[in-house]
């Protein structure tokens, strides 16, 4: 059957005003969804280290920014580096964009102890990273040893949180690369206690994030109360810029490891939500996200606080995922040797 031109246009005419009046109404739809709701922010670590610090400054500022203005609480769930909180968001949680994933290191544990994880981290929508994880080999100033040249002659007590969390997998690979003695024990949960064991002396010292010692031990950095002895990132940091990378201390064998590690920790303070939450949805977090991180009382809030940032963009962030789960099984199989996997 021949349709006339006459009777067409009318057709063309409706479907197409339907579109453009239905264009605006995602947005709406998002707004109605998040007004009055309330959204948690879960982490995979304990309250008291700087991913609460980090969680409080993002609550106060991020919701305005999100359609409807909902409101965000905190969740603390550690386990296993980050795993149990990945796991939860991936199988447990509600897929509507209602649970925020502030995220460790995701895929290095995918790739490096895959048994226990159900999550995928390519299949996570990520909304962006705020910060690395810039992790340093850290002791306290009457540790018996001051200075990477003793580290490598004496054996001293390090702590971490498991060995699949990278205060453990940093510090295993300092002892394979550049020969130190360090007796690592697991069992420290959380940036406090591996704070206060080093403090007291049970331990000479951690695998620290600058961001932990700057957000929630300012005083300590003033005080120099703490040895930095390698900075354990992709570059070296402004405020301790005399402090070299691992990167730049291991021979040439070694540095596609540590650039593979590394990569990890870039993305390792993250937002993610589960892989079924609405693209609409998605959109309007990460767009939430973007605005959340030039908002100028944001930034300033994070500065007093003592927080770095070092945002990325979801693309960003998404490419280093990828470049983590790709990786060649012989790298990955060189990477769990030498970081004791």
């Amino acid at each position: 059957m021949t349709i006339s031109n006459s009777k067409l246009r009318p057709v063309l005419l409706g479907i197409l005003g339907a579109s453009i009046l239905a264009a605006p109404a995602t947005a709406d739809d998002v707004a109605d969804f998040y007004k009055g709701k309330q959204l948690t922010m879960t982490m995979g670590t304990g309250p008291g280290g700087s991913f609460q610090v980090y969680a409080q400054v993002f609550i106060a500022h991020m919701p305005k920014y999100i359609p409807g203005n909902p409101t965000i609480v905190p969740a603390f769930m550690p386990g296993a580096g980050g795993t149990k909180a990945g796991n939860y968001l991936y199988t447990v949680a509600a897929q509507d964009g209602k649970q925020l994933l502030m995220s460790h290191a995701l895929p290095l544990a995918q790739r490096l102890k895959p048994k226990g994880i159900k999550y995928k981290s390519e299949k996570f929508q990520w909304l962006g990273a705020f910060s690395a994880i810039n992790q340093l080999l850290t002791v306290w100033h009457t540790a018996p040893v001051k200075t990477l040249a003793e580290l490598k002659n004496k054996q001293v007590v390090m702590s971490a949180f498991a060995k699949n969390h990278l205060t453990y997998q940093w510090l295993h690979l300092a002892n394979t690369t550049l020969g130190t003695k360090m007796r690592i024990v697991t069992g420290y949960r959380g940036g406090s206690k591996n704070n206060l064991a080093m403090q007291q002396g049970e331990t000479a010292g951690w695998a620290a994030s600058w961001g932990n010692l700057s957000a929630t031990k300012p005083q300590w950095l003033r005080d120099k109360s703490v040895n930095i002895l390698v900075n354990f990132g992709l570059e070296r940091i402004p405020e301790i810029k005399d402090v070299p990378t691992l990167l730049e201390l291991v021979n040439a064998k070694d540095k596609p490891i540590v650039d593979f590690i590394a990569a990890g920790t870039v993305i390792s303070r993250a937002f993610a939500v589960g892989p079924n939450v609405p693209k609409d949805r998605v959109a309007a977090l990460r767009t939430a996200l973007a605005s959340t991180l030039k908002d100028p009382a944001f930034l300033s809030d994070a500065k007093k606080r003592g927080l770095p940032l070092r945002p990325r963009s979801w693309q960003e962030t998404t490419a280093f995922v990828n470049k983590i789960i790709n990786a060649s099984p012989a790298l990955v199989k060189r990477v769990k040797v030498a970081t004791g996997q």
